[in-house]
């Protein structure tokens, strides 16, 4: 086998190296009967029991019986939970999931916050071009220098005389920059 034909094998030793929290010995060294538990294990037991008690006037018609069912019943729950696995994990750990996962926003959190994204808005702007009439006798005043576009001087054109008077007398003078380019685009 060549070596771009290998078979890649990864291996993940995370769950052997992962170990749970457990409750297992007693303080005088003894060792709990099935242990050791989980939390997950001791809180089953510790709730199954509480239900089993208040709910006794249900299902108690056994006589001595029934305390055996209220040590049996959560124990039993208990040791269930020990083989019980669910995507690797425990069910305890698999619910917290579960629960954390849909009260995520669906957006997601951003510095422990929940992520707001805005709606769109339709942006609208508005544009007014006013014409002027060419009868209509505009004032005399010179663009401000600071106004005026940099651009390369134009060739100078010598036209005749008489016409030349004549269009200097029709157009009116550039009042900004932008009006002093597009008169200087119309005369080419």
């Amino acid at each position: 086998m060549s070596a771009s034909e290998e078979e890649l094998i990864g291996h993940s030793y995370t769950r052997a190296r992962r170990h749970p929290l457990v409750i297992g010995k007693l303080p005088g060294a003894g060792r709990l009967p099935g242990g050791p538990y989980t939390i997950t294990q001791v809180m089953t037991m510790v709730i199954a029991f509480g239900l089993l008690v208040m709910t006794r006037d249900l299902w108690a018609r056994f006589g001595g019986l029934n305390f055996v069912l209220m040590v049996v019943v959560p124990w039993g729950l208990a040791w269930v939970l020990r083989y019980a696995r669910l995507d690797g994990r425990d069910p305890a750990r698999a619910v917290r999931s579960l629960f954390i996962y849909s009260s995520t926003p669906a957006q997601g959190r951003l510095a422990g916050r929940p992520q707001r994204v805005t709606r769109p808005r339709l942006a609208s702007a508005t544009c007014t071009v006013r014409v002027r009439s060419a009868e209509r006798p505009a004032p005399a005043a010179a663009p401000a220098p600071a106004l005026v576009p940099k651009a390369a001087p134009a060739p100078k054109r010598v036209p005749p005389a008489a016409p030349a008077a004549a269009a200097t007398q029709e157009r009116p003078q550039p009042k900004t920059g932008l009006q002093a380019l597009l008169a200087q685009l119309d005369e080419h």
